[in-house]
């Protein structure tokens, strides 16, 4: 069976613990091939696992979920349908696909019978726009295709993982558009077997010529370290991770601490020989600050500021050199 429809919303299906950006890169890289091919992308939709999933380190879908939602701020054409969280346990990713392609097949016809109201959320504006033009000409029919790395084709090799007969449903009924990562060949794969073979007219290889090898579980481990995470996740999840304390960012304490100071005495912590929270009192004049705005050594008022990770800055009101 040949997919000859030409109206596609990509569906992309995984944990997203955190969205990041090759996750939205996907479907920016998608669509411009597609384009090319003379398709058109209606939409796309992300569709995150249900907490049952039983990842290591997944966080809850109610975060995840808004993750997404902040994420999307940069690529308004796709959504989030938060369908799959909803159900009692984790769904098949075959399940998902005929959820969603029934829905917005039922979403279609009842905008041209103008029949039964249903939730058009998951549909981008301007294709419901296009819905309520009447003509019995125009191609309203929308293939739900899933959106997928090649990791994840190269994943229906692994014993006891899929179902045989979704991976066959899956190709036949509703087609992949796979993204290449470097050093995948997902090409050789869908020749070694027979069931992708069989229905290879049906799934597009898009190769990523501009290689990126950001994952989730990167830049999980990278937040647990207290490293950067910059233009590999939206200022905006990064936040969001940030004030939750999820990825055990709460463990990080970035925060300066800030010793007052007296007209007479500087207060130093010394890590080196004495505890973090304990304080040794030194004259000013034994230390190493000097104002170099007058002859004799008087003191300035001083605060020395220092960060976890050993940042000293020293705040005062003269000029002084250390």
């Amino acid at each position: 069976m040949f997919l000859d429809n030409k109206n596609i919303i990509l569906l992309s299906t995984g944990s997203f613990n955190p969205p990041t950006n090759m996750h939205l890169r996907m479907f920016e890289i998608a669509r411009d091939h597609l384009n090319r091919l003379g398709l058109t992308i209606c939409g796309g939709l992300i569709s995150p696992t249900h907490d049952s999933y039983k990842k290591k380190d997944l966080a809850p879908s109610l975060h995840r979920c808004a993750m997404i939602e902040q994420a999307l701020v940069a690529l308004p054409w796709v959504k989030l349908s938060d369908w799959e969280v909803k159900q009692n346990g984790w769904t098949r990713t075959r399940q998902v696909l005929q959820y969603h392609q029934n829905h917005l097949n039922m979403i279609i016809t009842s905008r041209l019978n103008g029949s039964i109201k249903v939730d058009t959320s998951l549909l981008p504006v301007q294709l419901i726009e296009n819905l309520n033009v009447s003509d019995s000409n125009q191609n309203t029919a929308v293939n739900v295709r899933l959106l997928c790395g090649a990791d994840l084709l190269e994943s229906f090799a692994v014993p006891g993982l899929w179902n045989d007969d979704d991976i066959e449903a899956i190709v036949r009924d509703y087609g992949l558009v796979v993204v290449s990562r470097s050093g995948s060949n997902p090409h050789k794969f869908i020749y070694e077997s027979n069931v992708l073979t069989k229905y290879m007219a049906n799934i597009i290889v898009v190769t990523e010529w501009i290689t990126n090898e950001v994952s989730s579980t990167k830049v999980r481990r990278a937040l647990s370290r207290n490293e950067s995470v910059k233009f590999l996740i939206s200022e905006l999840v990064e936040s969001y991770i940030k004030e939750h304390g999820l990825y055990e960012t709460l463990n990080h304490d970035n925060t300066l601490k800030i010793y007052p100071m007296d007209d007479k005495k500087l207060n130093i912590d010394e890590p080196d020989n004495l505890h973090c929270t304990e304080k040794r009192v030194i004259n000013c004049k034994n230390s190493k600050v000097r104002n170099v705005a007058e002859s004799k050594e008087n003191c300035s008022k001083v605060a020395i500021l220092v960060s976890e990770n050993g940042i000293i800055e020293v705040i005062s009101d003269m000029e002084t050199m250390v």
